[in-house]
Protein backbone atom coordinates (compact mmCIF):
# COMPACT_ATOMS: atom_id res chain seq x y z
CA UNK A 1 0.00 0.00 0.00
CA UNK A 2 3.09 2.33 0.71
CA UNK A 3 4.08 2.44 -3.27
CA UNK A 4 0.50 4.00 -4.32
CA UNK A 5 -0.38 6.19 -1.35
CA UNK A 6 0.15 9.87 -2.48
CA UNK A 7 1.65 10.76 0.68
CA UNK A 8 5.52 10.60 1.09
CA UNK A 9 6.17 7.30 3.00
CA UNK A 10 9.35 4.98 3.72
CA UNK A 11 9.79 1.52 5.73
CA UNK A 12 12.87 0.28 7.57
CA UNK A 13 13.34 -2.93 9.11
CA UNK A 14 15.24 -3.62 12.51
CA UNK A 15 18.26 -3.66 10.93
CA UNK A 16 17.78 -0.48 9.77
CA UNK A 17 17.86 -0.77 6.00
CA UNK A 18 14.96 0.81 3.92
CA UNK A 19 12.60 -1.79 2.66
CA UNK A 20 10.25 0.35 1.26
CA UNK A 21 10.44 3.60 -0.36
CA UNK A 22 7.55 5.07 -2.46
CA UNK A 23 7.69 7.18 -6.02
CA UNK A 24 5.88 10.12 -3.44
CA UNK A 25 9.26 9.76 -0.86
CA UNK A 26 10.88 10.18 -4.52
CA UNK A 27 9.71 13.21 -5.55
CA UNK A 28 10.07 14.67 -2.41
CA UNK A 29 13.29 13.93 -1.49
CA UNK A 30 14.88 13.64 -5.34
CA UNK A 31 16.12 10.39 -4.43
CA UNK A 32 15.21 7.65 -6.10
CA UNK A 33 14.48 4.14 -4.76
CA UNK A 34 16.73 2.28 -6.24
CA UNK A 35 19.42 4.39 -4.86
CA UNK A 36 18.14 3.97 -1.16
CA UNK A 37 16.38 0.82 -0.87
CA UNK A 38 18.79 -2.08 0.74
CA UNK A 39 20.82 0.62 2.34
CA UNK A 40 20.66 2.51 5.97
CA UNK A 41 21.98 5.79 4.21
CA UNK A 42 18.78 7.55 4.97
CA UNK A 43 20.04 9.72 7.51
CA UNK A 44 22.25 10.82 4.25
CA UNK A 45 19.01 12.54 2.77
CA UNK A 46 18.00 15.05 5.70
CA UNK A 47 21.61 14.97 7.83
CA UNK A 48 25.39 16.00 6.62
CA UNK A 49 26.62 13.64 9.90
CA UNK A 50 25.45 9.89 10.56
CA UNK A 51 22.84 9.98 12.90
CA UNK A 52 19.85 8.09 13.69
CA UNK A 53 16.73 9.35 12.04
CA UNK A 54 13.24 9.34 14.05
CA UNK A 55 12.61 5.93 12.23
CA UNK A 56 15.57 4.60 13.77
CA UNK A 57 14.12 5.70 17.30
CA UNK A 58 11.27 4.43 17.23
CA UNK A 59 12.11 0.60 16.07
CA UNK A 60 14.84 1.23 19.19
CA UNK A 61 11.97 2.88 21.33
CA UNK A 62 15.12 4.93 22.29
CA UNK A 63 12.96 7.80 23.55
CA UNK A 64 15.80 9.69 25.36
CA UNK A 65 17.72 10.37 22.86
CA UNK A 66 14.73 11.37 20.42
CA UNK A 67 14.09 13.84 22.64
CA UNK A 68 18.18 14.99 22.60
CA UNK A 69 18.25 14.94 19.16
CA UNK A 70 14.78 16.29 18.34
CA UNK A 71 15.00 19.08 21.78
CA UNK A 72 14.59 21.93 19.51
CA UNK A 73 12.26 20.26 17.07
CA UNK A 74 8.63 19.94 18.59
CA UNK A 75 9.30 16.26 19.21
CA UNK A 76 5.91 14.76 20.66
CA UNK A 77 4.26 11.57 20.83
CA UNK A 78 1.44 11.85 18.68
CA UNK A 79 -2.42 12.39 19.80
CA UNK A 80 -3.60 10.63 16.13
CA UNK A 81 -1.46 7.59 15.74
CA UNK A 82 -0.68 5.20 18.52
CA UNK A 83 2.97 4.64 19.62
CA UNK A 84 3.66 7.14 17.27
CA UNK A 85 6.68 10.09 17.22
CA UNK A 86 6.74 13.08 15.46
CA UNK A 87 9.19 16.25 15.09
CA UNK A 88 9.48 19.47 12.61
CA UNK A 89 12.71 20.05 11.14
CA UNK A 90 13.96 22.46 8.80
CA UNK A 91 16.76 22.49 5.94
CA UNK A 92 18.35 24.59 4.32
CA UNK A 93 18.81 22.53 1.17
CA UNK A 94 16.55 19.97 1.08
CA UNK A 95 16.18 18.72 -2.77
CA UNK A 96 16.79 22.11 -4.05
CA UNK A 97 15.10 23.94 -1.62
CA UNK A 98 14.43 25.70 1.97
CA UNK A 99 11.40 22.81 3.36
CA UNK A 100 10.14 22.49 6.83
CA UNK A 101 9.53 19.20 6.74
CA UNK A 102 7.43 17.15 9.35
CA UNK A 103 8.09 13.74 10.38
CA UNK A 104 5.65 11.04 11.67
CA UNK A 105 7.32 7.42 12.63
CA UNK A 106 5.39 4.69 14.07
CA UNK A 107 6.41 0.94 14.83
CA UNK A 108 5.14 -1.96 12.81
CA UNK A 109 4.21 -5.12 14.89
CA UNK A 110 4.22 -8.68 13.59
CA UNK A 111 1.69 -11.45 15.32
CA UNK A 112 2.89 -11.90 18.82
CA UNK A 113 3.74 -7.89 19.41
CA UNK A 114 7.47 -7.69 18.80
CA UNK A 115 8.57 -4.63 16.65
CA UNK A 116 9.69 -5.90 13.12
CA UNK A 117 10.46 -2.13 11.76
CA UNK A 118 9.17 1.48 11.21
CA UNK A 119 7.42 3.35 8.72
CA UNK A 120 8.34 6.94 8.48
CA UNK A 121 5.54 9.94 6.84
CA UNK A 122 7.46 12.75 5.53
CA UNK A 123 5.48 15.66 4.22
CA UNK A 124 6.31 19.65 3.10
CA UNK A 125 4.56 21.96 5.82
CA UNK A 126 7.18 25.27 4.74
CA UNK A 127 3.84 27.24 3.24
CA UNK A 128 1.93 26.72 6.61
CA UNK A 129 5.00 27.59 8.40
CA UNK A 130 5.87 30.49 6.47
CA UNK A 131 2.27 31.87 6.99
CA UNK A 132 2.07 31.30 10.68
CA UNK A 133 5.47 33.14 11.13
CA UNK A 134 4.42 35.78 9.54
CA UNK A 135 1.39 35.93 12.01
CA UNK A 136 3.46 35.46 14.67
CA UNK A 137 5.60 38.84 13.73
CA UNK A 138 2.10 40.71 12.58
CA UNK A 139 0.72 39.86 16.04
CA UNK A 140 4.03 40.87 17.37
CA UNK A 141 3.84 43.80 15.73
CA UNK A 142 0.56 44.59 16.28
CA UNK A 143 1.02 44.09 20.08
CA UNK A 144 3.88 46.57 20.14
CA UNK A 145 1.90 49.21 18.39
CA UNK A 146 -0.69 48.77 21.17
CA UNK A 147 1.27 48.81 24.05
CA UNK A 148 3.20 52.18 22.63
CA UNK A 149 -0.05 53.90 21.78
CA UNK A 150 -1.51 52.57 25.43
CA UNK A 151 2.00 53.99 27.16
CA UNK A 152 1.36 57.18 25.68
CA UNK A 153 -2.24 58.10 26.19
CA UNK A 154 -1.96 57.61 30.20
CA UNK A 155 -4.68 59.37 31.49
CA UNK A 156 -4.73 61.80 28.59
CA UNK A 157 -7.44 64.41 27.90
CA UNK A 158 -7.83 64.57 23.86
CA UNK A 159 -7.21 61.10 21.75
CA UNK A 160 -7.06 61.53 18.44
CA UNK A 161 -10.02 64.44 17.79
CA UNK A 162 -11.87 63.40 21.04
CA UNK A 163 -12.17 65.37 24.05
CA UNK A 164 -12.67 64.02 27.45
CA UNK A 165 -10.73 62.95 30.59
CA UNK A 166 -13.55 60.83 32.92
CA UNK A 167 -12.88 57.05 33.24
CA UNK A 168 -15.56 55.99 31.12
CA UNK A 169 -13.68 57.55 27.89
CA UNK A 170 -9.86 56.63 29.16
CA UNK A 171 -12.05 53.13 28.51
CA UNK A 172 -12.89 54.40 25.12
CA UNK A 173 -9.81 54.94 24.38
CA UNK A 174 -8.06 51.84 25.43
CA UNK A 175 -11.13 50.15 23.22
CA UNK A 176 -9.90 52.48 20.14
CA UNK A 177 -6.37 51.29 20.33
CA UNK A 178 -7.19 47.49 20.79
CA UNK A 179 -9.28 47.32 17.87
CA UNK A 180 -7.22 49.58 15.80
CA UNK A 181 -4.39 46.91 16.79
CA UNK A 182 -6.41 43.97 15.10
CA UNK A 183 -8.03 43.85 11.92
CA UNK A 184 -11.54 42.89 13.28
CA UNK A 185 -14.90 44.59 12.09
CA UNK A 186 -16.15 46.86 14.96
CA UNK A 187 -19.18 47.92 15.75
CA UNK A 188 -19.70 51.52 17.41
CA UNK A 189 -22.88 51.83 19.76
CA UNK A 190 -23.91 55.30 21.05
CA UNK A 191 -26.82 57.61 20.91
CA UNK A 192 -26.95 60.76 17.96
CA UNK A 193 -24.43 63.09 18.74
CA UNK A 194 -22.17 61.42 20.89
CA UNK A 195 -18.83 61.45 18.04
CA UNK A 196 -19.59 58.02 16.84
CA UNK A 197 -17.83 59.04 13.45
CA UNK A 198 -15.06 60.52 15.48
CA UNK A 199 -14.18 57.05 17.22
CA UNK A 200 -14.17 55.42 13.86
CA UNK A 201 -11.91 57.91 12.61
CA UNK A 202 -10.05 57.78 15.41
CA UNK A 203 -9.14 53.68 15.06
CA UNK A 204 -8.38 54.07 11.07
CA UNK A 205 -5.77 56.67 11.85
CA UNK A 206 -4.27 54.43 14.94
CA UNK A 207 -4.07 51.24 12.58
CA UNK A 208 -2.40 49.86 10.06
CA UNK A 209 -4.39 51.35 7.58
CA UNK A 210 -3.87 54.84 8.58
CA UNK A 211 -1.97 55.72 5.01
CA UNK A 212 -5.32 54.58 2.96
CA UNK A 213 -8.80 55.85 2.72
CA UNK A 214 -11.22 56.36 5.54
CA UNK A 215 -14.41 56.40 4.04
CA UNK A 216 -17.66 57.19 6.07
CA UNK A 217 -20.79 56.28 4.45
CA UNK A 218 -24.30 57.24 6.02
CA UNK A 219 -26.41 54.42 4.71
CA UNK A 220 -29.52 56.06 5.71
CA UNK A 221 -29.22 58.88 3.66
CA UNK A 222 -29.05 56.71 0.00
CA UNK A 223 -32.06 55.80 -1.41
CA UNK A 224 -32.71 51.86 -1.83
CA UNK A 225 -32.73 51.92 -5.11
CA UNK A 226 -29.06 53.22 -5.71
CA UNK A 227 -27.28 51.41 -2.80
CA UNK A 228 -25.76 49.12 -4.97
CA UNK A 229 -24.90 51.44 -7.70
CA UNK A 230 -23.22 53.42 -4.78
CA UNK A 231 -21.53 50.53 -3.33
CA UNK A 232 -20.32 48.73 -6.18
CA UNK A 233 -20.42 51.20 -9.07
CA UNK A 234 -21.65 50.82 -12.36
CA UNK A 235 -20.57 50.39 -15.98
CA UNK A 236 -21.16 52.64 -19.24
CA UNK A 237 -24.55 51.80 -20.36
CA UNK A 238 -25.87 49.61 -17.37
CA UNK A 239 -29.06 51.82 -17.42
CA UNK A 240 -30.54 54.67 -18.75
CA UNK A 241 -28.03 57.65 -18.01
CA UNK A 242 -25.16 55.49 -17.05
CA UNK A 243 -22.72 57.11 -19.78
CA UNK A 244 -19.68 56.19 -18.27
CA UNK A 245 -18.29 54.09 -15.76
CA UNK A 246 -18.42 54.79 -12.07
CA UNK A 247 -16.74 53.13 -9.25
CA UNK A 248 -18.39 52.57 -6.24
CA UNK A 249 -17.47 52.78 -2.32
CA UNK A 250 -15.59 49.35 -2.26
CA UNK A 251 -13.41 50.71 -5.24
CA UNK A 252 -12.41 53.78 -3.49
CA UNK A 253 -11.90 52.18 0.50
CA UNK A 254 -9.05 49.91 -1.25
CA UNK A 255 -6.88 49.03 1.46
CA UNK A 256 -8.39 51.25 4.09
CA UNK A 257 -11.89 52.05 6.14
CA UNK A 258 -15.15 51.75 5.44
CA UNK A 259 -17.14 53.45 8.14
CA UNK A 260 -21.31 52.39 7.88
CA UNK A 261 -23.23 54.76 9.92
CA UNK A 262 -26.47 53.94 10.94
CA UNK A 263 -25.77 50.37 9.39
CA UNK A 264 -29.17 48.90 10.33
CA UNK A 265 -30.85 50.90 7.36
CA UNK A 266 -29.31 49.09 4.64
CA UNK A 267 -31.79 46.78 3.05
CA UNK A 268 -31.40 43.15 3.29
CA UNK A 269 -30.77 42.41 -0.02
CA UNK A 270 -27.75 44.98 0.20
CA UNK A 271 -26.91 43.03 3.64
CA UNK A 272 -26.22 39.95 1.39
CA UNK A 273 -24.39 41.44 -1.26
CA UNK A 274 -22.22 43.93 1.17
CA UNK A 275 -21.57 40.47 2.98
CA UNK A 276 -20.17 38.63 0.24
CA UNK A 277 -18.29 41.43 -0.52
CA UNK A 278 -16.48 41.41 3.35
CA UNK A 279 -15.97 37.84 3.07
CA UNK A 280 -13.61 37.91 0.19
CA UNK A 281 -16.26 36.60 -2.57
CA UNK A 282 -15.85 39.93 -4.17
CA UNK A 283 -18.41 42.08 -6.05
CA UNK A 284 -19.64 43.03 -9.61
CA UNK A 285 -20.31 46.56 -10.61
CA UNK A 286 -24.07 47.24 -11.95
CA UNK A 287 -24.29 46.07 -15.59
CA UNK A 288 -21.31 43.75 -15.26
CA UNK A 289 -20.34 40.44 -14.87
CA UNK A 290 -17.14 40.57 -13.52
CA UNK A 291 -15.77 39.76 -10.08
CA UNK A 292 -13.92 42.69 -8.65
CA UNK A 293 -12.38 42.23 -4.81
CA UNK A 294 -11.47 44.97 -2.46
CA UNK A 295 -9.35 44.61 0.54
CA UNK A 296 -11.24 46.69 3.65
CA UNK A 297 -11.85 46.96 7.05
CA UNK A 298 -15.83 47.24 8.00
CA UNK A 299 -16.12 49.69 11.13
CA UNK A 300 -19.82 50.12 11.62
CA UNK A 301 -22.14 52.08 14.02
CA UNK A 302 -26.05 52.27 15.44
CA UNK A 303 -28.44 53.95 17.71
CA UNK A 304 -30.15 50.86 17.88
CA UNK A 305 -29.90 47.74 19.35
CA UNK A 306 -28.62 45.61 16.38
CA UNK A 307 -29.87 42.20 17.97
CA UNK A 308 -33.28 43.51 18.53
CA UNK A 309 -33.18 44.27 14.60
CA UNK A 310 -32.08 40.89 14.28
CA UNK A 311 -34.70 39.30 16.16
CA UNK A 312 -37.26 41.52 14.16
CA UNK A 313 -36.27 40.85 10.97
CA UNK A 314 -34.75 44.17 10.07
CA UNK A 315 -30.83 42.67 10.38
CA UNK A 316 -29.48 38.80 8.80
CA UNK A 317 -28.08 37.13 11.24
CA UNK A 318 -25.34 36.45 9.44
CA UNK A 319 -24.44 39.80 8.58
CA UNK A 320 -24.63 40.53 12.11
CA UNK A 321 -22.37 37.83 13.47
CA UNK A 322 -19.55 39.20 10.67
CA UNK A 323 -19.93 42.64 11.72
CA UNK A 324 -20.10 41.96 15.84
CA UNK A 325 -16.94 41.16 16.68
CA UNK A 326 -15.54 43.99 18.51
CA UNK A 327 -18.31 46.42 20.24
CA UNK A 328 -17.48 49.87 21.76
CA UNK A 329 -20.21 51.77 23.82
CA UNK A 330 -20.00 55.64 23.70
CA UNK A 331 -21.40 56.66 26.83
CA UNK A 332 -23.71 59.61 26.54
CA UNK A 333 -22.84 63.63 27.46
CA UNK A 334 -25.00 63.05 30.45
CA UNK A 335 -22.93 59.97 31.86
CA UNK A 336 -19.52 62.24 31.35
CA UNK A 337 -20.37 65.36 32.64
CA UNK A 338 -16.95 65.00 34.25
CA UNK A 339 -16.18 66.29 30.49
CA UNK A 340 -18.15 68.94 30.30
CA UNK A 341 -15.81 71.97 31.09
CA UNK A 342 -13.18 70.44 29.26
CA UNK A 343 -15.51 70.12 26.25
CA UNK A 344 -16.51 73.49 26.38
CA UNK A 345 -12.56 75.06 26.80
CA UNK A 346 -12.19 72.90 23.61
CA UNK A 347 -14.77 74.24 21.67
CA UNK A 348 -14.38 78.03 22.41
CA UNK A 349 -10.96 77.49 21.39
CA UNK A 350 -12.19 76.37 17.90
CA UNK A 351 -14.91 79.27 17.47
CA UNK A 352 -13.89 82.17 15.08
CA UNK A 353 -15.30 85.08 17.98
CA UNK A 354 -13.68 88.65 18.37
CA UNK A 355 -15.19 87.78 22.17
CA UNK A 356 -12.46 86.22 24.35
CA UNK A 357 -13.29 83.25 26.57
CA UNK A 358 -11.03 82.25 29.35
CA UNK A 359 -14.12 79.92 31.06
CA UNK A 360 -18.12 79.97 31.67
CA UNK A 361 -19.04 82.32 34.66
CA UNK A 362 -20.07 79.65 37.54
CA UNK A 363 -23.77 80.16 37.23
CA UNK A 364 -23.45 78.97 33.21
CA UNK A 365 -21.38 76.05 34.57
CA UNK A 366 -23.68 75.16 37.08
CA UNK A 367 -26.59 74.94 33.90
CA UNK A 368 -24.35 73.25 31.94
CA UNK A 369 -24.19 70.47 34.32
CA UNK A 370 -28.06 70.02 35.41
CA UNK A 371 -28.88 69.84 31.84
CA UNK A 372 -29.38 66.69 30.43
CA UNK A 373 -28.51 66.39 27.17
CA UNK A 374 -30.56 64.83 24.90
CA UNK A 375 -29.03 65.55 21.79
CA UNK A 376 -25.08 65.15 23.30
CA UNK A 377 -21.60 66.64 22.13
CA UNK A 378 -23.41 67.77 19.27
CA UNK A 379 -26.00 69.86 21.11
CA UNK A 380 -23.41 70.95 23.14
CA UNK A 381 -21.33 72.57 20.47
CA UNK A 382 -24.45 73.84 18.95
CA UNK A 383 -25.21 75.60 22.84
CA UNK A 384 -21.74 77.08 22.93
CA UNK A 385 -22.11 78.87 19.47
CA UNK A 386 -25.34 80.54 20.46
CA UNK A 387 -23.25 81.68 23.67
CA UNK A 388 -20.70 83.31 21.59
CA UNK A 389 -23.58 85.42 19.97
CA UNK A 390 -26.09 85.85 22.63
CA UNK A 391 -24.00 85.75 25.74
CA UNK A 392 -26.47 83.12 27.50
CA UNK A 393 -26.76 79.75 27.29
CA UNK A 394 -29.75 78.78 24.85
CA UNK A 395 -30.84 75.08 25.22
CA UNK A 396 -33.69 75.34 22.98
CA UNK A 397 -34.70 71.37 23.61
CA UNK A 398 -37.39 70.19 21.63
CA UNK A 399 -40.66 70.18 22.61
CA UNK A 400 -42.43 66.47 23.91
CA UNK A 401 -44.32 65.59 21.11
CA UNK A 402 -47.53 63.69 21.22
CA UNK A 403 -47.36 60.22 18.97
CA UNK A 404 -49.78 60.13 16.05
CA UNK A 405 -53.87 59.49 16.63
CA UNK A 406 -54.98 56.09 15.54
CA UNK A 407 -58.54 56.21 14.61
CA UNK A 408 -60.46 54.36 17.10
CA UNK A 409 -62.48 52.31 14.68
CA UNK A 410 -58.99 50.87 13.48
CA UNK A 411 -57.72 50.42 17.38
CA UNK A 412 -60.94 48.33 17.88
CA UNK A 413 -60.78 46.34 15.36
CA UNK A 414 -57.67 45.31 15.58
CA UNK A 415 -58.10 44.49 19.16
CA UNK A 416 -61.31 42.40 17.88
CA UNK A 417 -59.03 40.90 15.59
CA UNK A 418 -56.75 39.57 18.26
CA UNK A 419 -57.50 35.81 19.77
CA UNK A 420 -57.25 36.66 23.93
CA UNK A 421 -57.68 33.31 24.79
CA UNK A 422 -54.48 31.91 23.31
CA UNK A 423 -51.66 32.35 25.26
CA UNK A 424 -48.58 34.28 23.88
CA UNK A 425 -45.18 34.88 25.04
CA UNK A 426 -44.71 39.18 24.95
CA UNK A 427 -43.23 39.52 21.76
CA UNK A 428 -45.04 37.15 20.18
CA UNK A 429 -48.31 38.98 20.99
CA UNK A 430 -46.43 42.45 20.34
CA UNK A 431 -45.49 41.27 17.20
CA UNK A 432 -49.09 39.83 15.98
CA UNK A 433 -50.67 43.18 17.28
CA UNK A 434 -48.42 45.10 15.02
CA UNK A 435 -49.01 43.14 12.48
CA UNK A 436 -52.66 43.08 12.61
CA UNK A 437 -52.17 46.91 13.46
CA UNK A 438 -50.01 47.80 10.25
CA UNK A 439 -52.75 46.16 8.00
CA UNK A 440 -55.83 47.79 9.45
CA UNK A 441 -54.16 51.07 8.87
CA UNK A 442 -53.14 50.26 5.35
CA UNK A 443 -56.77 48.60 4.58
CA UNK A 444 -57.86 52.65 5.85
CA UNK A 445 -55.69 54.27 3.72
CA UNK A 446 -55.90 52.02 0.23
CA UNK A 447 -52.36 50.16 0.75
CA UNK A 448 -51.24 53.77 0.43
CA UNK A 449 -48.07 53.38 2.19
CA UNK A 450 -46.78 56.65 2.62
CA UNK A 451 -50.45 58.17 3.78
CA UNK A 452 -50.07 54.50 6.45
CA UNK A 453 -46.54 55.56 7.15
CA UNK A 454 -47.71 59.54 8.55
CA UNK A 455 -51.05 57.76 10.88
CA UNK A 456 -48.54 55.24 12.28
CA UNK A 457 -45.86 57.71 12.79
CA UNK A 458 -43.16 56.00 10.99
CA UNK A 459 -41.07 56.47 8.27
CA UNK A 460 -42.02 55.04 4.83
CA UNK A 461 -38.80 53.22 4.91
CA UNK A 462 -39.45 51.74 7.99
CA UNK A 463 -42.95 50.75 7.20
CA UNK A 464 -41.81 48.69 4.03
CA UNK A 465 -39.53 47.02 6.36
CA UNK A 466 -42.09 46.26 8.50
CA UNK A 467 -44.49 44.96 6.38
CA UNK A 468 -41.55 42.83 4.85
CA UNK A 469 -40.77 41.21 8.07
CA UNK A 470 -44.89 40.58 8.43
CA UNK A 471 -45.33 38.74 5.06
CA UNK A 472 -48.18 41.90 3.88
CA UNK A 473 -45.54 42.97 0.75
CA UNK A 474 -47.95 40.02 -1.06
CA UNK A 475 -51.01 41.68 0.05
CA UNK A 476 -50.34 44.41 -1.75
Amino acid sequence: MLEYTPIAQFAIGVDHKVKIWNRACEVLTGVSAKEIVGTDHQWKIFYPKKRPILADLVVEQDYETFLEKYGTKNPAQSNIVPNAWEATDYFENFNGKARYIYFLAAPVFDNVGNITGAVTTLQDITFRKIREEAMKRESEQLQKQYSLLRSSIGERFKFCDIIGKSQKMQEVYDMIIRAAACADSVVIHGESGVGKELVARAIHDTSQRKNAPFLPVNCGAISESLLENEFFGHVKGAFTGAYNDKKGFLSHVQGGTLFLDEVAELSLNMQVKLLRAIEGGGYSPVGSNEVLYSDFRIVAASNLNLLEEVKKGRLRSDFFYRLYVIPIDIPPLRERKDDLALLADYFFSQMESSRHFDALPGKDIKKLYNYHWPGNVRELQNVLRRYITLNSLDFMALPDSDPPLIPAEILSGVIDGCDSSVDLPLTDAVGRFEKQLIRSVLEHSRWHREEAAKKLGISRRTLYRKMMAHGLISAI
